[in-house]
């Protein structure tokens, strides 16, 4: 998501999460300005991400995982987008599934005529 329009994401927007280990998950936005308390020197709040509009930083939430993302790497969400995104990843990991096999087809193979 571009810079420009980190200023008008708001808490209960839809964002997509596209990682290479996780997949794509429609997520949501769960904090912006994410607060902590601190204690130290005296109890108050902190921003230690500062805030979303100058860092792009929120807090997500997709299935039961919550994470701090930074808006830079995820995406608006639209559906057409995500089901392509989806399907693209699906398509990703079935060709690493066949890649592993031929592998442990080649490390077979080499095993048996080594021992020859």
């Amino acid at each position: 998501m571009k810079s420009a329009d980190w200023k008008y994401v708001k808490v209960g927007d839809y964002l997509i999460y596209a990682d290479e280990d996780e997949g794509v998950k429609k997520a949501q936005v769960i904090e912006i300005d994410i607060k902590v308390e601190a204690f130290e020197p005296t109890w108050h709040y902190d921003y230690p991400y500062g805030l979303t509009t100058e860092t792009g930083v929120v807090k997500i939430k997709y299935d039961e995982t919550e994470l701090v993302a930074n808006l830079a790497d995820l995406i608006k969400f639209n559906n057409a987008d995500f089901r392509r995104l989806e399907q693209a990843w699906r398509e990703w990991q079935d060709e690493k599934d066949e890649a592993e096999d031929l592998k442990d087809d080649f490390i077979t193979e080499r095993s048996v005529l080594r021992a020859k």
